[in-house]
């Protein structure tokens, strides 16, 4: 059986009311770097094109790349 991985990269952001919001990114860039992801996100904030509910987007909180390797299991 073959595996499948995926690749996530999840930013959360705090927003105006001071909620958390947070991102996924699928199939982020290999090699991307921690400064990349924080410039990235920094500009999304900066260039306030996301108000979930309402409220902007205010900072940058935190960022996870999320990788997963999923291998099917014979059960024949």
């Amino acid at each position: 059986m073959a595996a499948t991985t995926s690749k996530d990269l999840t930013i959360t952001f705090q927003r105006a009311d001071g909620k958390d919001h947070k991102i996924t990114i699928p199939d982020y860039k290999d090699g991307i770097t921690d400064v990349e992801i924080k410039t990235g996100a920094q500009a999304i904030v900066d260039q306030g094109v996301f108000e979930p509910d309402g409220f902007a987007l205010a900072k940058v909180v935190g960022a996870v790349r999320v990788d997963t390797t999923k291998t099917d299991v014979a059960v024949e």
